[in-house]
């Protein structure tokens, strides 16, 4: 009774054994195989799901449910980097110096991103963005843009010669395109697009906002040259709904934290430059 027992015990766990292979061999779902084995999508999954995460369209599909043409782009890729490692590994790449003094580099870098991750989690809540929000809010309720466009040039006697030529009949955008330095808004007719107070200079903006519309400036002096200034619209500014000004607000926080960490830890380590 005694072998017997011990006979159908062996045949139980080389049953199981075989179920158990037959079970992985199940799950595993081979997409490729090349000279060095077989690649499965539960590994093209592990690498490559941050970096999907950050594709709306993609965020939390499973390796099936991706485009065929993104499917076969992750195996090209997982492959190619597996090819990658042995050929260094091959040319002793891990163990040269100056390999060592990159990783070294980059792992400082590392370091430094995912402490500021961890502090923007914590420190960048929804609680935040709301009051960011209901700020920008108040502070834009009530307030007008204006629309403007200018012609810069270096000195206030060409300045002077322009406005001469505009009182003459001449269009302010031949004028733009034929004097003014900005190259940024050369190609727009001089226009800057609609903006708000604290947004431009102050000489500028000082008389931007006192003009009427289609009125069209003497000489204004400013760190960047002499302009002369056209206003081409006014209205009032448009609160943004929470979803579209969400980015920008993030932004902000994020900047704030960082600069308020850094200026923790700099306090902390009692610096002392000596130059």
């Amino acid at each position: 009774m005694k072998k017997v027992a011990i006979a159908l015990l062996s045949v139980t766990l080389i049953s199981s054994s075989a179920c158990a292979e037959n079970k992985d061999a199940e799950n595993k779902n081979i997409v490729a195989t090349y000279s060095e084995g077989e690649v499965t999508s539960e590994q093209v999954m592990e690498q490559f799901k941050p970096m999907l995460d950050m594709q709306p369209e993609n965020k939390d599909k499973k390796f099936s449910e991706l485009d065929k043409n993104v499917q076969e782009m992750l195996v090209k890729g997982f492959i190619n980097q597996k090819l990658f490692e042995k050929e260094a590994e091959k040319l002793g790449i891990r163990s040269s110096e100056d390999f060592k003094k990159k990783i070294k580099a980059a792992e400082s870098q590392l370091l430094q991103q995912e402490l500021i991750e961890r502090q923007l989690k914590t420190a960048v809540t929804d609680k935040l963005i709301d009051e960011e929000y209901n700020k920008l809010a108040k502070e834009l309720k009530g307030q007008k843009e204006i629309k403007v466009a200018h012609i810069l040039v270096d000195t206030e006697e060409k300045a002077k010669e322009i406005k001469k030529k505009l009182n003459k009949g001449s269009k302010f955008e031949d004028l733009v395109k034929e004097f003014s330095k900005d190259e940024g808004s050369k190609a727009n007719g001089g226009e800057l697009g609609y903006v708000m107070k604290g947004q431009l200079v102050p000489e500028f903006e000082n008389k931007a906002f006192s003009m009427k519309q289609d009125e069209i400036s003497d000489p204004v002096k400013t760190q960047f040259g002499w302009h002369i200034i056209k206003a081409l619209d006014s209205r009032d500014v448009k609160i943004p709904p929470k979803e579209q000004a969400l980015n920008g607000i993030k932004g902000k926080l994020s900047r704030d934290t960082i600069e308020k960490y850094i200026t923790e830890l700099s306090a902390k380590a009692k610096i002392e430059l000596k130059l």
